[in-house]
């Protein structure tokens, strides 16, 4: 018996659907015994943070900044350092009835008042009104630091509050120790009980000092 030409072709053809046909329902069957099985296991699917106490990897630190915000501000007085030449001497120079000292911090000037902002996240540890200093804000900072801010016209904080970096707690005024300057701020800072020039930290990572 002769077999037809066509009948090969068409006999591989049948073979390779029966081949997909079968690996298709494999497949299918496969897969349905995975998922079966998944929704038997013990799994317990998140859906909430699973580290709670995540430690950064950048650690940005604190940099002192000025004790104020406004455009103009300068210095009228500097601090008196023994070290410094002559000319910076006379500059850090106080005068008060009749008698010139030695500047404990710096006087910022500007032509009307401005704000005064604290130069470090902190607590306000004191409020008080000296009788030649006028209305003072003392703050306290990590690192054994403490600043002063002296002759303020008005205070926006109050003692026991915590202040951060910039924030506004009082407006500058006038004192009877720089009465010459008119309207300023006097700033002082102390480190370890210490008075120290302010510009030798305003500027710094607090951890540099």
């Amino acid at each position: 018996m002769k077999v037809k030409p066509f009948v090969f072709p068409v006999l591989y053809v049948f073979l390779i659907l029966l081949l997909v046909i079968g690996l298709y329902f494999t497949s299918n069957s496969t897969l349905k015994e995975v998922n079966d099985s998944l929704e038997k296991s013990d799994i317990t699917y998140v859906s909430s943070i699973i580290f709670d106490d995540v430690v950064p990897v950048v650690n940005v630190e604190a940099t002192i900044g000025n004790p104020y915000t406004q455009e103009g501000v300068t210095i009228a007085r500097y601090f008196y350092n023994i070290e410094d030449d002559i000319d910076r001497q006379k500059e850090s120079l106080a005068y008060y009835d009749n008698t010139y000292m030695p500047n404990t911090g710096i006087d910022y000037v500007y032509k009307e008042n401005f704000e005064v902002v604290s130069i470090l996240d902190g607590t306000v540890i004191d409020i008080k009104e000296d009788e030649l200093l006028g209305k003072i804000v003392e703050i306290r900072h990590e690192n054994e630091l403490v600043s002063s801010y002296g002759g303020l016209s008005e205070i926006s904080v109050q003692k026991g509050e915590s202040v951060t970096s910039g924030m506004k707690i009082g407006v500058s005024g006038t004192n009877k120790v720089n009465e010459s300057l008119g309207n300023h701020l006097h700033l002082e800072i102390y480190q370890n009980g210490l008075n120290i020039d302010p510009l030798k930290v305003i500027g710094k990572k607090l951890g540099d000092l």
